[in-house]
């Protein structure tokens, strides 16, 4: 594992695979063809609105997993040592990314289908432009002669990618599996599965085809395609735009914020568990720029290409209408501008309709309509309707297949993409349970994990498997649980968790110095956004969205009543499906209770500080580089430079080096502060400890003498060699302290008694010079000095020297 990273896990082989894998956490295949499908309901309302709703609560939504990811070391999994009573949240967000990866890794086996038809040449058409004879009766009629483009595509993608045998009545078993849809969904699990099988050292290297190669493809088809629009008439480049309804019409709304949820937020701990293995000191807010600049570059370009579609196919007579899967007769979405429109589609315009936007598909409610039979719900109606159309209506000759090649592989990579960052938070969200033991096991947790996924997708292969998407679609992808979920994290993290992972230290490990003015304004609008605005903006949207624009309340109403579209038993499992996660939090909440409550430290009270709140290692304040609490509020800690003496002093404090000249802010305030208080502390102590040996050596029969003056020392030896000296001593003045100055003599031929001698007579003069009162005046040191043993200032005899030592301490 490389040092640099603190996820036990290991960390990213290059630079860029970690934007490279967050990527695929906001772009889809299925969000890519939501997002283009709901521009054409609601115009270009719709994307200022979705632009805004971006930057007031999605992008904050996912900076917040990721600054989470970077600043832990750890995903939704592991994240919970700050806080073991919350470990639920991340169990349930674990499940939530699971089921979300079972069912929508179908749509890409669709793609293959379609991928491969369209490899043809110029002089054949397009398989999904011929008619289905096992659907329609005068097919053999229709072959050599007119076809109804609005009959055979939608045929093609429920008799040949589904392979439904009668769509007029559906069967009531599950029937036998579909061989062409189970075998694209194994290759799609394989590639999954060779992709993770090396961890991050070959996930790391795929995710430079997965998601680098469909952001130019998408760049150059719609290049492309744009350039097909019809000049010779007036159009509109967004055709349902009514701006005079920005403000008035809700539905828009409604639909712009549940899109900007499952765009930022719907992966948020594959996210967090991918950022989670960034190096030390990663620029994380490139990542985050980047990400976010390609999301709604790719997300724009969706929207033109499929408005492009729309206005070509008006401009050969056709009208796009929303359209259901479960009939022949509801899941036509095409009619010619020659016939009349159905009265409640005339009277009704579709960005006024009930909208439900799920994760795989959207769900369109025409009034009127029989909602026992018929629930509006199309599954990547982008690529199953509005561009297969359109390339069977210009034929190969207007555009080449090369197009329609690229278009579907740049699906199927955006779709893989997505998938694999699901699973990888899957697979390391288990690991994450042991690190250490089952990060051996990493190859076999992914062989049976990517098997049982395999296994659990059989039921949507079969001939009722589009039903079994809509089922998962209609719950799972309802997402109010998971908000509610998000919602719980927030507060666990910021209001019950708090310091040292507050807002301002999460928020540092997004930015660097580099940012520069960036820090500045974005750092505090994130913080306020987290700890205010997306709480509430979460509640809104699980109240709203979850319960009065989805089907919810119908979900969860058991009575057997006959206007309801699923049986009784469906219903149930789908609450089960709902309510499950959320209901793990708090048994979870319970377990945990029981294990840190009965074991532990003595104090009730230091287990109930183990359990909400447990105080960070050593090892853990190290996870935060960028932590106010240990950079800028910290002091380096003094080392001692005095020099070793033989007898313990008690009025003498060590010395101890200056403060560091430059200390980069915001501790400069703080350091310079304490500085002085300890400066000042220090002088009062050296100031009761004189008075204390001055008036208190008569009565305390046990403190021990100071030791002697060094400079007592050299004066004695001086006088008993004066003898031998060609130079007379300086004498001394009255009551002064003696001269550190000593002339020059000759080599002393003093014996150990001698020394020991003259050590004990200085030490009797020492400690009479101490019991004087003069002599106390004159040791006292200045305020400003921080050594107390320096010489005083007013010394006679000090030379230049030590008063220059003096200054440099100060």
């Amino acid at each position: 594992m490389d040092s640099g990273c603190r996820s036990p896990l290991g960390a990213w082989p290059h630079n860029l695979s970690s934007m490279l894998a967050s990527l695929g956490c906001t772009l889809g295949l299925f969000n890519i063809s939501r997002f283009a499908i709901l521009s054409i309901h609601f115009g270009a309302n719709f994307i200022v609105q979705f632009l805004f709703l971006s930057l007031v609560l999605g992008i904050p939504l996912y900076t917040l997993h990721a600054c989470l990811g970077q600043c832990l070391g750890a995903g939704v999994m592991d994240m919970w040592h700050i806080s073991p009573i919350f470990q639920g949240i991340g169990i349930a967000l674990l499940v939530s990314q699971a089921l979300i990866g079972i069912y929508s890794i179908v749509g890409v086996s669709w793609m293959f289908i379609y991928f491969r038809d369209s490899f043809i040449t110029k002089q054949d058409r397009y398989r999904w432009a011929e008619p289905y004879e096992p659907y329609r009766e005068d097919a053999r009629s229709m072959m050599n002669s007119t076809w109804k483009l609005q009959e055979t595509v939608p045929d093609y993608f429920n008799g040949i990618v589904l392979q439904r045998h009668n769509p007029d009545t559906p069967e009531s078993s599950f029937g036998h599996l579909k061989f062409q849809v189970a075998f694209n969904l194994a290759v799609v699990w394989m590639i999954v599965f060779v992709s993770l099988s090396k961890g991050l050292k070959s996930y790391g290297k795929v995710v430079y085809v997965f998601s680098l190669f469909p952001v130019f493809g998408t760049l150059v088809l719609c290049t492309k395609l744009l350039g097909l629009t019809p000049t010779n008439t007036v159009h509109q480049v967004f055709p349902q735009t009514v701006w005079s309804e920005f403000f008035l019409n809700t539905k828009c709304w409604v639909a712009a914020t549940s899109e900007v949820f499952f765009t930022w937020g719907l992966l948020g701990a594959a996210a967090m568990q991918v950022v989670s293995h960034n190096r030390h000191k990663h620029l994380l807010h490139r990542d985050t720029s980047l990400v976010i600049v390609l999301t709604l570059a790719v997300l724009l370009l969706a929207a033109f290409l499929a408005n492009t579609c729309v206005t070509i196919l008006q401009a050969h007579g056709f009208t796009y209408l929303p359209s259901s899967f479960e009939l022949k007769s509801t899941y036509a979405f095409l009619q010619w501008n020659s016939e009349p429109l159905p009265p409640l589609l005339a009277s009704t315009p579709v960005r006024y309709m009930a909208h439900t936007t799920l994760i795989a598909g959207t769900r369109v409610v025409v009034p009127g309509v029989d909602s026992r039979h018929q629930s509006g719900y199309q599954v990547l109606r982008l690529a199953t309707e509005l561009v297969p159309s359109t390339l069977a209506q210009l034929g190969a000759d207007a555009v080449s297949p090369f197009w329609a090649v690229l278009f579907y592989f740049v699906l199927i990579l955006f779709g893989i993409a997505q998938q694999l960052c699901i699973w990888h938070c899957v697979i390391t969200g288990i690991m994450a349970i042991n690190a250490v033991t089952l990060k051996s096991w990493e190859t076999t947790i992914t062989f049976f994990s990517c098997a049982c996924g395999f296994i659990l997708g059989l039921p949507m292969t079969t001939e009722l498997g589009i039903f079994v998407v809509y089922f998962l679609d209609y719950t799972v992808g309802s997402a109010w649980w998971i908000m509610v979920l998000y919602l719980l994290e927030i507060v666990a993290v910021f209001v019950v968790r708090g310091r040292p992972y507050s807002g301002e230290t999460i928020v540092a490990t997004l930015f660097t110095r580099s940012a520069g003015c960036l820090q500045t304004w974005a750092a505090p609008m994130l913080v306020f956004t987290w700890n205010v605005i997306l709480p509430i903006a979460l509640v809104v949207s699980t109240v709203h969205c979850g319960v009065q624009e989805r089907p919810v309340p119908d979900l969860y109403n058991w009575r057997n009543q006959s206007y309801h579209y699923w049986p009784v038993w469906t219903r149930e499992v789908g609450c089960m499906l709902q309510l499950m996660p959320i209901i793990v939090v708090p048994l979870v909440c319970i377990i945990q209770s029981c294990r840190y409550l009965s074991d532990g430290p003595p104090d009730i009270l230091d287990r109930i500080q183990l359990l909400y709140r447990p105080s960070m290692e050593c090892q853990d304040s190290a996870e935060l580089p960028n932590s106010p609490t240990n950079s800028a509020t910290s002091v380096p800690p003094a080392t001692s430079t005095a020099a070793t003496t033989t007898a313990p002093d008690t009025t003498v404090t060590a010395f101890e080096d200056p403060p560091p000249k430059y200390t980069p802010p915001p501790s400069y305030t703080t350091a310079t502060g304490a500085r002085i208080a300890k400066l000042l502390r220090r002088s009062l102590r050296r100031s009761v400890r004189r008075l204390t040996g001055v008036l208190g050596d008569g009565s305390t029969g046990n403190s021990l003498p100071p030791p002697p003056d060094y400079a007592a020392v050299l004066v004695e030896m001086n006088r008993d060699g004066q003898s031998g000296s060609t130079a007379a001593a300086v004498p001394e003045p009255p009551g002064s302290a003696p001269s550190t100055m000593a002339r020059p003599s000759h080599t002393s031929t003093m014996t150990a008694a001698d020394v020991a001698q003259i050590l004990r007579s200085s030490l009797r003069r020492t400690v009479q010079r101490r019991r004087d009162i003069e002599g106390l005046v004159e040791g006292a040191v200045p305020i400003h000095q921080d050594h107390p043993g320096s010489p005083p200032a007013s010394r006679p005899g000090l030379d230049s020297k030590s008063e220059a030592e003096s200054t440099s301490v100060i």
